[in-house]
């Protein structure tokens, strides 16, 4: 690994991410780590309070697939290019509660001591702090958040306040904040630029009867956003003020206490949004929900959101005995996937989840690759809602492959948030024709973990069939190739090589999404041949087309090297030179941040091993020993400047028996964000990362695969480690595996029987009994 690994920043605890400690270089980073999301809204882990001066922060509370528009400026453009972004919102702060004593403001690093913990088990984020006034009058406060996992448009914060040694008044200011901003890096790509203040334009405001509200149209889009802040007050409230400061409303709270007798105030915040020209009956839905929340209380909403967590972790937990780093790890990133994913069927998961500005919040094939075998293994309803929002953009991806010249079919834009290509490099963005394939994948990998022909009738079939014609709008049987089918100009995983031909694993995933198509054209035209015809009818499509489809995937180009015995990248990857990592400073890491992208192509160089990924991905497609060479050839070229990157090679150390590799690689994956490894933690979590330390031991250690229509498992236990447990959704059933220093235990929590593969041994389970077989 080029990435150092840093010192561990948290009490390692299996259920808590914890600090007492008061860091301002880190604060960013902590900001991240401490964000609550429910999957529509995300808000990062800052203070109540706000920052106080010379602290460094990133303040964003953010909306799943709402976002403004703007042009793309280029100093040259041609015909194609991308034509507008989208970026996720920074939205008004409704968590804002500032404390003050005698005039003075109460903030984290004044304070004598702190605390502030996420808890794993119930997605809620807690604080205490100690703080003493000039004036010496110590107070303790205690605060906890959560977004709701069962009313997707509310965030719940409770204070609690203590006098320690004094009895008099105090102020709280709780306000809806529209007024903030961020200044990012320009010079890092992986950087989202927000500014409010150039998204969002005030429409409305109104503060009366403790609640206080903000109507804003978001710039250069159809979309309207409504939020709401109200609040449920402590007896010895002696007076209430109001706050109108243009974008900043609220009130003042002139509280009375006592000395050890704590009181406290509960805040809620609603946001919602609209395209459709309704901001009045938008914002009255909005304060509804914020009375139906008062009128339930903290501990009703609590319960509804707790419930929905313990269901999550039912299906989706992962024991690890034997390494608290990595059982800390995983389970934080697990939560963090879940929090971050849409679940309506119109927004997906952003690479940065809903926890930070990286990316400008696109969403992109991380989705499909990674995320989505996550989701399938434990809530494929969810899995199906992120296929589903890839359907409703279909259209969309229809009208790019027409900007693309391509007289039929429909290509997916690399990064978007609504359906739109936003990429402005093409190299690195819509040369990337994979990411058709990889929805091509995850829609295979869904069909056969649940056998669902009604998602295949209504949605999956037809984005399968207008992806599927890209390759053939782009590919060709080559003469030159004796005939097989080729691919041209086209980037694969591997941005550190752009514009290629016959990139391997584009190549390879093309012939996958062919041979699909065409098994579910013809089981569609034999049992469901009325929704085929009507679909047939409806995309115009014809025989002849899937039988060239089968025709390129049986004649598809899949280079070998005879003198290496290994897949070449592409047709010219192994003509070039071989970069000199031991020349590079350990700072010139990642590459893309120091060198023009042409230096970069001219030589062997990888930001993640995309061969090495085909291997993985299209799993017994080839043997165990080209899989070994593949990895051997391309692992010392790979600089893992990716984040996507070391899973991966985790995964497929350990199926080629290289343990103590897999191990290494796993150990970064799943401590990625935690211990900030590469270093931009502090703009948003890595959520494919995430969901490859879930992969890296499900699919590496366990050896987990979908092979001849069965449930294939090869587990392997690391040496440092007691047991690992974790759960798995199959055709309906719930399966818990155990793999243990000397044997494997397999129990089916509920559903039918089912017959699963364990090496090279048949075994049948059957309900409420486990079966244990040697390891």
């Amino acid at each position: 690994m080029k990435h150092p690994i840093t010192a561990l920043q948290f009490d390692l605890h299996p259920w808590q991410v914890s600090t007492s400690e008061w860091n301002n270089d880190s604060a960013m980073h902590q900001e991240t780590l401490f964000a609550v999301a429910n999957g529509y809204l995300g808000t990062r882990g800052t203070m109540e309070e706000q920052h106080g001066n010379n602290h460094q922060s990133c303040e964003g509370t953010y909306l799943n697939g709402v976002y403004s528009r703007e042009k793309i400026t280029y100093g040259e453009v041609a015909y194609g290019y991308a034509s507008h972004n989208q970026k996720m919102l920074q939205v008004p702060n409704g968590k804002v509660i500032q404390l003050e004593i005698d005039g003075q403001r109460a903030h984290i690093q004044d304070a004598q001591s702190s605390c502030r913990t996420l808890d794993l088990a119930n997605a809620v984020f807690s604080r205490t702090m100690h703080w003493q006034s000039a004036s010496n009058k110590k107070i303790t406060l205690q605060s906890d958040r959560f977004a709701s996992l069962s009313r997707p448009n509310l965030l719940c914060i409770r204070i609690q306040l203590e006098a320690v040694n004094f009895e008099g008044k105090v102020k709280l200011s709780s306000l809806l904040d529209a007024d903030y901003g961020f200044a990012a890096n320009p010079d890092d790509p992986r950087v989202g630029q927000l500014n409010m203040a150039e998204s969002l334009q005030l429409i409305t405001s109104e503060v009366k009867d403790l609640q206080a509200s903000m109507l804003h149209r978001v710039r250069g889009s159809s979309f309207v956003v409504s939020s709401a802040i109200s609040h449920t007050l402590p007896d010895n409230v002696k007076s209430v003020t109001e706050i109108h400061h243009n974008q900043q409303i609220g009130f003042d709270y002139e509280l009375e206490l006592k000395a050890n007798q704590p009181v406290t105030l509960i805040k809620y915040v609603s946001y919602q949004h609209s395209e459709q020209d309704n901001p009045a009956t938008l914002e009255q839905h909005n304060k509804q929900l914020l009375d139906e929340a008062s009128q339930l209380g903290w501990q009703p909403l609590y319960q509804e959101h707790q419930q929905q967590v313990a269901d999550f972790w039912l299906h989706s937990d992962v024991e690890i005995n034997g390494d608290p780093a990595l059982q800390q790890g995983i389970r934080f990133n697990l939560l963090h996937l879940f929090m971050s994913a849409g679940k309506n069927g119109k927004s997906n998961i952003a690479a940065k989840g809903l926890t930070g500005h990286g990316y400008d919040g696109h969403y992109f094939w991380d989705s499909e690759v990674y995320v989505v075998p996550f989701l399938l293994a434990s809530n494929p309803a969810l899995a199906r809602q992120f296929l589903s929002f890839r359907y409703q953009t279909l259209d969309a991806a229809r009208q790019r492959a027409r900007q693309m010249s391509h007289k039929i079919g429909a290509l997916y834009p690399w990064r978007t948030i609504g359906g739109e290509e936003c990429s402005a490099f093409f190299p690195a963005g819509t040369a990337q024709y994979h990411i058709n394939s990889a929805i091509a994948h995850a829609i295979k990998a869904y069909f056969n973990a649940t056998r669902d022909w009604d998602f295949m009738c209504r949605q999956g079939a037809e984005m399968l069939f207008e992806t599927a014609r890209l390759w053939v709008e782009i590919g060709h049987f080559s003469a030159r190739h004796n005939g097989q089918f080729c691919i041209d100009m086209v980037t694969g995983p591997d941005e550190y090589s752009a514009l290629v031909n016959n990139n391997f694993y584009t190549n390879a995933m093309a012939r996958e999404h062919l041979q699909f198509s065409v098994t579910i054209a013809k089981r569609m035209q034999q049992d469901y041949p009325e929704q085929f015809g009507q679909l047939c009818q409806d995309i115009s499509l014809q025989p002849q087309e899937w039988k060239l489809w089968a025709q390129a995937a049986d004649k598809m180009y899949l280079a070998f090297d005879d003198e290496l015995g290994i897949n070449p990248q592409d047709d010219s990857f192994l003509d070039r030179e071989k970069w000199d990592f031991d020349n590079t400073p350990a700072e010139h890491y990642p590459l893309l941040l120091h060198y023009h992208p042409l230096v970069i192509y001219r030589h062997q160089v990888l930001k993640q091993a995309d061969v090495v990924l085909a291997m993985y991905m299209l799993d017994d497609k080839f043997s165990l020993d080209l899989k070994a060479r593949n990895l051997a050839y391309y692992e010392p070229l790979t600089t893992h400047d990716s984040t996507l990157s070391s899973c991966i090679h985790s995964i497929e150390y350990a199926e080629t028996g290289d343990f103590q590799l897999a191990y290494q690689f796993y150990h970064d994956t799943v401590r990625m964000d935690l211990d900030n490894l590469h270093g931009n933690t502090e703009h948003g979590v890595h959520t494919a990362c995430m969901a490859g330390s879930w992969m890296g031991i499900v699919h590496g250690f366990a050896g987990v695969r979908y092979r001849n229509d069965e449930l294939y498992f090869a587990p392997h236990l690391p040496a440092s480690w007691q047991s690992y447990r974790f759960n798995l959704t199959y055709l309906g059933r719930h399966i818990q595996v155990g793999v243990e220093a000397e044997q494997v235990s397999y129990q089916l929590l509920s559903g039918e029987p089912l017959c699963i593969t364990h090496v090279d041994a048949k075994i049948e389970l059957v309900p409420h009994q486990t079966i244990t077989v040697s390891l």
